[in-house]
């Protein structure tokens, strides 16, 4: 599964946050860590002098009433030379050890660890005592144990709140790319370009972006009425000096009996018949990319219009002794534009003459189903390659001219396109290369809601 770009940013700042939580939590422990410790060894030295500095020897008599034996923590502990304890007191799991002036040690008892120091305080060279102070280690394991409760406590929180806190922030980022992304999906699916993604002024990237991406689009949209516009006027043009040509080259061809020059005239005619068909198509798409196509919706019989459609394209499939056949006994009746549907009629069967083979044949019919009326024209031509099965719908786009029948313009399967979508129905295509191709044109059915 693929993880869309605010997923994975949230992912990844939650991530990140839950790694800086858990150093932080790691430095917090090793820095209290340490100044607990460096803290708790400064006590007992501390504790210590001050009791040293409290004791009094007045001739040969010991006062020590002043000495407070538990001093922050610190257990105080009188001792004479032979290491009997003169006052104080010390932990009962603490054992006797040898006394070590001025050293700071640590003695492990048990589970149990404990900072001891000792200083040796003489009154004469005869007369010293000992002077020794334990504190209990402090026990970092209980501190870990503690912290690790509080860690799965409230890492699961800190996360959840991340990554609710993360999504919120990023969405709210991601609105203008969310508002670009529905524009641009609108214009692609419908084809409409004067839509913009019109963002406020604001002064962040994204909004940059959104503004240059309309003023892109003014361009697009200038450019391509420009070319509509040229299509429709070009055609519009051409269709007057068309007709003269056709005119002349057939009344000259009725006024000469030489037959080289029938032939040329026969060319020249035959040429400008096509010119005639293709400015006509050209006309019919700029006519459908203005929008000025409208449809004149009766309920059409597709059964009946296939009959009649096929007799006038007998003589076309004859010129290559292809066969027509049509299938259906039964009336299909739907609301539609009768000259449009036959326009798909015409433009699909001379598809399949086109790229038919020479004494092939073609199988036109209608089902109904759905509430749809779908038209199948099959042939058992050259058929299509898979890589081509989607462009055949381009306009001008023609798989292989070398391979086919006749002079077709690249437009018929274009305009039947335009025609199905413009009645909400779709367009399909089956074919297997050197077999035969099967086209569909699936029209909504509109009689229902008369």
């Amino acid at each position: 599964m693929t993880l869309s770009v605010r997923h994975r940013i949230v992912i990844w700042y939650t991530l990140w946050l839950v790694l800086l939580i858990v150093l932080v939590f790691i430095g917090i422990f090793s820095g209290s860590s340490y100044l607990v410790e460096r803290r708790t060894k400064a006590g007992v030295v501390s504790a210590v002098n001050e009791a040293v500095d409290e004791i009094e020897y007045t001739e040969g008599w010991l006062d020590f009433d002043n000495v407070d034996f538990r001093r922050g923590g610190v257990y105080i502990t009188l001792y004479d030379n032979d290491g009997f304890r003169i006052a104080g007191f010390a932990p009962d799991e603490v054992p006797y050890t040898a006394f070590s002036d001025g050293i700071l040690r640590t003695l492990t008892s048990g589970r149990n660890s404990w900072y001891i120091y000792d200083s040796q305080l003489s009154f004469s060279d005869e007369d010293s005592i000992w002077v020794r102070g334990i504190i209990g280690s402090y026990d970092m394991r209980a501190v870990v144990s503690s912290m690790q409760g509080v860690l799965l406590i409230v890492l699961p929180l800190l996360v959840l709140m991340a990554a609710l806190g993360g999504y919120v922030i990023v969405k709210r980022s991601f609105r203008p790319i969310d508002k670009i992304i529905k524009t641009a999906e609108e214009i692609a699916g419908g084809n409409d370009l004067k839509k913009r993604i019109g963002l406020s002024d604001g002064s962040s990237e994204l909004y940059k972006a959104a503004s240059a991406f309309d003023r892109m689009l003014d361009r697009i949209e200038a450019t391509f009425e420009k070319e509509k516009q040229f299509t429709s006027d070009a055609s519009h043009e051409l269709r007057t000096p068309i007709a003269v040509i056709l005119a002349a080259s057939d009344y000259a061809l009725s006024h000469t009996d030489d037959s080289s020059m029938k032939e040329t005239l026969s060319v020249i005619s035959d040429q400008a018949g096509r010119m005639s068909s293709l400015v006509s198509e050209l006309l019919y798409i700029a006519r459908a990319d203005k929008g000025t196509l409208h449809l004149e919706k009766e309920n059409v019989d597709v059964s009946e219009l296939i009959e009649i459609v096929a007799e006038t394209m007998e003589d076309k499939a004859a010129l290559r002794n292809i066969s027509i056949h049509t299938g259906n006994s039964e009336a299909i009746i739907v609301k539609a534009d009768r000259d449009m549907l036959m326009r798909i009629l015409i433009n699909l069967i001379s598809n399949s003459i086109t790229y038919g083979k020479d004494g092939g044949n073609i199988w036109v019919s209608a089902d109904k189903g759905h509430g749809n009326a779908v038209i199948k024209v099959r042939d058992d031509g050259i058929g299509i390659a898979p890589e081509h099965i989607e462009r055949i719908w381009d306009r001008f786009y023609q798989e292989d001219h070398s391979r086919s029948g006749g002079g077709g313009s690249g437009l018929g399967l274009s305009i039947v396109k335009e025609i199905v979508s413009l009645h909400g129905g779709k367009v399909s295509v089956e074919s297997i290369k050197g077999e035969g191709s099967t086209f569909y044109a699936e029209i909504p059915d509109g009689t229902a809601s008369d």
